[in-house]
């Protein structure tokens, strides 16, 4: 009980002092604005309706030797983070290329897709069912 009491009493002191971090409400939205992005191929979209909202692209870039090469992987995830910002809920990768070496990145990938907003179709037999 004396601990829970000298703890309480240590606690409730630092209560004068402001709470600062680096944590940055607009960044977790940010970070986690892809998760309603879903990867889609041309062929698993038959049973969709689709609206095309934009071409986006996303880079992955190796910027000096002492960082890891640039992925593919990170390329479309940066282009789904741009279909994100238009409030695309699919993205269909069109193509990846690894351009040469240039003066600002040592490695890279570019990538390129649809940025699609995929809505379920409605079947008529539904309506009658």
């Amino acid at each position: 009980m004396k601990y829970l009491l000298l703890l309480t009493i240590l606690l409730s002191g630092c209560t004068k002092y402001p709470l600062q971090t680096n944590l940055d409400k607009d960044n977790f939205t940010d970070y986690f604005s892809i998760s309603g992005v879903e990867y889609y191929t041309t062929s698993e979209l038959q049973n969709y309706q689709v609206e095309k909202l934009a071409l986006v692209e996303g880079e992955s870039c190796q910027s000096a030797a002492n960082l890891p090469p640039a992925e593919e992987q990170q390329a479309k995830i940066a282009a789904k983070r741009k279909a994100a910002t238009l409030n695309a809920n699919g993205i269909i990768i069109r193509s990846c290329i690894a351009p040469p070496a240039s003066k600002a990145c040592i490695s890279s990938y570019v990538c390129y897709g649809d940025a699609i907003t995929v809505t379920p179709l409605t079947s008529s037999n539904d309506d009658n069912e």
